[in-house]
């Protein structure tokens, strides 16, 4: 079958690739051997928390840290979309999310302050609205509550914690804890997911808040783990203020994250409706290549495999995560077209010995090398294939992990290169 514009990964670079293709009138179909890695994320979206090895503190605004990282990190992804259209996709992904009903708040001119389930905080720029009370700039009490035995989340640990951030002025609000035993979930296991499930239910929320409304004290505001609905957390939300007349918020929990996994859930709903196909779960992904450029993927090695054609292409693989780049004992490689990847020859020079380093890990910017157009460059910096792009973690130079950008970068590349490769002719 033949598609204007083929996106291969369904993760947030991809997904916001074909939305974009499809927007400019791109007939788009998305392949990709997984989900992607939203279930990985806290479900905020990080514009940039840090600059690695320079920045100590977080950065109170991403936007006017960008002048720096570009002349730190001048091929940085951000670096070659610029700010302009950082913002603007930004505010895309801001309207879309009003329109798929799952309203994100906050701005990229401004770093908000989240709490951790470890009690620390973490630094993103905009957030599901189940998360905007959590600001820890909002002052005022806040009770933590907690759920016995569920594993990924103590709110007793959580509130020590940043307490003594607040003991130190680091972060405005005081905190106590309680922990909630006797859940029914209906025999089913008490995980984040299957919480997420049960406050779907209206008579869940009902008798949650019975138990816990004699707990909760005058004025204060009310954190729990993020499992506010995996389908309706807006309706959840509201209802739980109404009838504990109290803010409420959600604090991320490791994954698998519910936040994550509503916005996936969304955005795939949102470009199904709009008649983007999308396969995941593929084994094999084949390319086929001519020396005109990349015509299209064969989805299988033999003469009746399904062949999938198009005019452009944008590869969101992410890194090692996401499968786009491995490694073997001497060597990095990118894992579907073999493009080239630039690393150190020296193995011991992709990693700091420490493991926390403020500057980050060398092989977190591994990737692919782009040209101003995202379109992928050989060393010389010739482009490989014209019709193809990349967006999200596979390009290089960003460092996601100790930067705290992935979710800007996967937009703001996602978005554009969605929207050249729906320009190819």
């Amino acid at each position: 079958m033949f598609y204007d514009v083929i996106v291969i990964g369904a993760g947030l670079a991809g997904l916001m690739a074909a939305e974009a293709a499809q927007r400019q009138g791109a007939r788009a179909l998305v392949l990709a051997r997984g989900m992607g890695s939203l279930a990985l994320t806290t479900g905020c979206i990080d514009g940039l928390g840090y600059i690695p090895g320079t920045s100590k503190a977080p950065l109170a605004s991403p936007l006017t840290a960008l002048s720096q990282l570009k002349e730190e990190h001048p091929h940085h992804p951000y670096a070659i979309v610029g700010q302009e259209r950082i913002l603007d996709a930004l505010e895309h992904f801001q309207e879309l999310c009003q329109v798929m009903d799952l309203p994100y708040t906050g701005t990229f001119k401004q770093n908000l302050l989240l709490p951790t389930p470890l009690g620390t905080y973490h630094p993103t720029c905009l957030v599901p609205e189940t998360m905007a009370q959590g600001t820890l700039s909002i002052p005022g009490s806040v009770l933590l509550l907690g759920f016995r035995g569920l594993k990924d989340f103590s709110p007793f640990l959580a509130a020590e914690n940043l307490n003594l951030l607040h003991s130190q002025g680091k972060v405005a609000p005081s905190f106590r804890a309680e922990a909630l035993d006797k859940l029914d979930l209906g025999g089913r296991a008490l995980n984040g997911l299957n919480l997420a499930q049960a406050f779907d239910s209206k008579d869940f929320r009902k008798e949650f808040v019975k138990k816990i409304k004699p707990t909760l004290r005058s004025g204060e505001r009310l954190g729990l783990p993020a499992v506010l609905g995996l389908h309706f957390p807006g309706e959840a939300l509201a209802e739980l203020r109404e009838m504990l007349n109290a803010e409420v918020f959600e604090i991320p929990l490791p994954p698998p994250s519910v936040p994550g996994l509503r916005l996936y859930r969304k955005l795939k709903m949102h470009l199904q409706e709009k008649g983007v196909r999308i396969f995941v779960g593929l084994s094999a992904l084949n390319p086929l290549k001519s020396p005109k450029g990349l015509n299209g993927f064969s989805l299988g090695k033999s003469k009746n495999s399904p062949v999938y054609r198009a005019k452009a292409f944008v590869l969101a693989t992410g890194k090692f995560v996401g499968g786009g780049l491995d490694s073997e004992r001497g060597r990095i490689f990118e894992t579907l077209l073999d493009l080239p990847v630039k690393y150190p020859k020296k193995r011991r020079e992709w990693f700091n010995v420490r493991l926390l380093n403020p500057a980050g890990q060398p092989f977190n910017r591994f990737g692919v090398e782009v040209n101003e157009h995202l379109q992928p460059v050989d060393t010389e910096g010739r482009v490989i294939y014209p019709n193809l792009f990349a967006a999200g973690g596979i390009v290089a130079h960003g460092d996601s992990m100790s930067e705290k950008s992935g979710g800007g970068v996967a937009i703001a590349t996602g978005y554009l290169a969605g929207k050249l490769a729906a320009g190819i002719k």
